[in-house]
C-alpha cells in the first residue's frame, strides 16, 4: 500500500488495508443508525401527535419525509462517494445525520421536524452507499461475505431494535423529555461513529474522478420522485388520479434518464449510473428479485405491526417485543448465509425464500385458527422460521448482486442497488397495504383480512423463487485489474 496519499484504488489483496476489519466495526456503527431510525420514530407518534398538536398527515410526513429523501438521494449519494471520496463523503453523512438528530430532538414544532428529518435521510443516504461501497472496495473477494454476512445480521437486528429501543426511551421519559430522547440518543453513538471512521477508514474513489452528472441528478430524482411520492402518499389520500398520472409520467422521464447516461457514457466515460452496470446479468437480475423480495418483506410488516396493535390490541413496545423471533431468527442466519452461498450458489438463495413460505403459510393458519385470540407465544415459532429464510436471502442476494462490479461504479451500484431495495418496499407496503384496508373496509375483520393478505404475500415470494432461477448458479467473478483503472497509488490531483 502506497503511504503517499490515503486516497487509493484498493483492487490488489496484497495492498488491501490490514486495519479493514476494525474500520468496518466504525462503518457498521454509522450504518446502524440508519437501520434503527427508520422504524424508532413509529412508536413515537403518539407522543408526537399530543406534544406537537399534529394531525394525522403531520404525522405520516414526519415518517415520510426521511423514507422520501433516503430513496431520491442514493444513487446521487452513491457516486458522490466514487468522485469525492468515499470516506470523505461517509464522514459528511455521519455529520449531517448527528446534527440533524439534534434538531430533531429539539425541533419546537411539527414543522421543524418534519425539515430536520428529510436532512436525516439524506445523511442516512451518504452514510449507507458510502458504508456498503467502502465493503466492496476493502475487503478481498474471499472476505466481502463475511463483512455483507455481518451487515445482514445487523440489519435484523436492528428491525427488532428500533421499536423495543423507542419504546423503552419513551416509558422512561428521560429528564421529561418524552419522545425526544429517540433522536438525541443518534448523538453519542454518531459521535462514536465518527471517531471511529476518521482514524480507521482507509479512503477511496473511482481511478478517473469527474464532475457530477447534474442533468443526471436531475433526471433520475424527477423520476423517482414520480414513482415514490405516489406510492408513499398515495394510500392515504385515497389514490386520486394524479397519482397515477405521476406513475405514468416517470416513465418517459426513466427512459430521459436512460438515454442521456448512454450519452454521458460515449462522450466522457463516466456517467452517474454506468450503462455497462445492467450488461451484467447478476446484476439486473439480482436487481428484480431484490424489487420483489422487498416487497414481499416490507409489504409483510406493514399490515402486521397494524394487525398486532388494532387486531389484537398490543401496546407499541409490546409489538417490538412480538417481532423479535423474526429479526433473531434473520440475525442468525445472515450471519452465515454469505459463506454459504460462496459455496452452494444460488441454491441458498432458493432454500431461504422456501424457508420463509413455509414459515408465511403457517403464519396464516395460525391466524386464521386462532382469531382474535392470537397471542406472542402462538405467533413466534412461525415468525422464526420466516426470519430465519429471510436471513439467507437478504445478505448474498446483496453480495451477489455487487459482485463482479468494478471498484470504480461500486459507490453508483450500490446506490441503486439501495433505491431498488426502497422501490420495491414502497411498492409492497402500497399494494398489500391496499389490499388489507379493502378487506377491513369490507368488515372482514383483522385476522381474516391480515391472513387473506398473507396468500398475496406468498405469491410474492413464489414470484422471488422463481427469479432466483435466473441468477447465475455462482456469484460473478471479480473483475480483472484493468477493469477497474489504476491500483493501488495516488490520483492525479489527490492529495500528498
Amino acid at each position: 500500500m502506497t503511504t503517499s496519499s490515503d486516497s487509493v484504488t484498493l483492487t490488489d489483496p496484497s495492498g488491501l488495508d490490514p486495519a479493514r476489519w476494525r474500520a468496518a466495526v466504525f462503518v457498521l456503527v454509522a450504518m446502524a443508525l440508519d437501520l434503527i431510525d427508520t422504524s424508532i420514530v413509529v412508536v413515537a407518534l403518539p407522543g408526537l401527535q399530543r406534544q406537537l398538536h399534529a394531525g394525522g398527515a403531520t404525522l405520516q410526513w414526519v415518517v415520510e419525509a426521511y423514507t422520501l429523501t433516503f430513496a431520491l438521494s442514493l444513487v446521487t449519494a452513491g457516486r458522490i462517494g466514487d468522485l469525492l471520496g468515499r470516506k470523505r463523503v461517509l464522514l459528511t453523512g455521519i455529520v449531517v445525520f448527528v446534527v440533524a438528530s439534534l434538531s430533531c430532538g429539539a425541533a419546537p414544532n411539527a414543522g421543524v421536524l418534519i425539515a430536520s428529518r428529510a436532512f436525516q435521510g439524506f445523511g442516512g443516504a451518504l452514510v449507507v452507499t458510502q458504508g456498503m461501497s467502502t465493503f466492496q472496495v476493502s475487503f478481498p473477494d474471499h472476505e466481502r461475505a463475511r463483512v455483507f454476512g455481518l451487515f445482514g445480521a445487523l440489519s435484523g437486528l436492528s428491525s427488532a431494535l428500533g421499536p423495543m429501543l423507542g419504546g423503552l426511551l419513551i416509558n422512561a421519559d428521560l429528564f421529561g423529555l418524552s419522545w425526544r430522547p429517540i433522536f438525541l440518543i443518534n448523538l453519542p453513538v454518531g459521535l462514536l461513529a465518527l471517531a471511529g471512521v476518521a482514524g480507521c477508514v482507509r479512503d477511496t474513489r473511482a481511478p478517473v474522478a469527474r464532475r457530477l452528472d447534474l442533468m443526471g441528478v436531475l433526471l433520475v430524482t424527477a423520476a423517482l420522485l414520480a414513482v415514490l411520492f405516489p406510492l408513499v402518499q398515495g394510500r392515504e389520500l385515497g389514490w386520486p388520479a394524479w397519482s397515477f398520472v405521476l406513475m405514468a409520467g416517470s416513465v418517459p422521464l426513466a427512459v430521459g434518464f436512460a438515454l442521456h447516461e448512454r450519452a454521458k457514457e460515449r462522450r466522457d466515460g463516466f456517467a452517474l449510473v454506468p450503462p455497462a452496470l445492467f450488461e451484467r446479468r447478476t446484476f439486473t437480475v439480482g436487481l428484480a428479485l431484490l424489487t420483489v423480495f422487498f416487497a414481499a418483506v416490507a409489504g409483510f410488516f406493514f399490515p402486521f405491526t397494524y394487525y398486532l396493535q388494532n387486531g389484537l390490541g398490543f401496546s407499541p413496545f409490546d409489538a417490538g417485543l412480538a417481532v423479535m423471533p423474526y429479526a433473531l431468527g434473520a440475525m442468525t442466519t445472515s450471519a452465515v448465509s454469505p459463506l454459504a452461498a460462496r459455496r452452494f450458489g444460488r441454491v441458498v438463495l432458493a432454500a431461504g425464500i422456501a424457508v420463509m413460505t413455509v414459515g408465511t403459510v403457517a403464519l396464516l393458519l395460525t391466524v386464521r385458527h386462532l382469531g382474535s385470540s392470537a397471542g406472542t407465544w402462538q405467533l413466534a415459532p412461525w415468525l422464526l422460521v420466516t426470519g430465519l429464510g429471510m436471513g439467507l436471502v437478504a445478505s448474498p442476494l446483496v453480495q451477489l448482486v455487487l459482485s463482479g462490479v468494478p471498484d470504480r461504479d461500486a459507490g453508483a451500484a450500490s446506490g441503486v442497488l439501495n433505491t431498488v431495495n426502497q422501490l420495491g418496499s414502497a411498492a409492497g407496503v402500497a399494494v398489500l397495504g391496499v389490499l388489507f384496508f379493502g378487506l377491513l373496509a369490507g368488515h372482514r375483520g383483522f385476522s381474516v383480512s391480515f391472513s387473506q393478505v398473507l396468500w398475496y404475500e406468498t405469491g410474492l415470494l413464489a414470484a422471488a423463487f422463481l427469479l432466483v432461477f435466473l441468477l447465475p448458479a455462482r456469484a460473478a467473478r471479480p473483475p480483472a485489474p484493468e477493469d477497474s483503472g489504476p491500483q493501488a497509488r495516488p490520483h492525479e490531483g489527490d492529495p500528498a
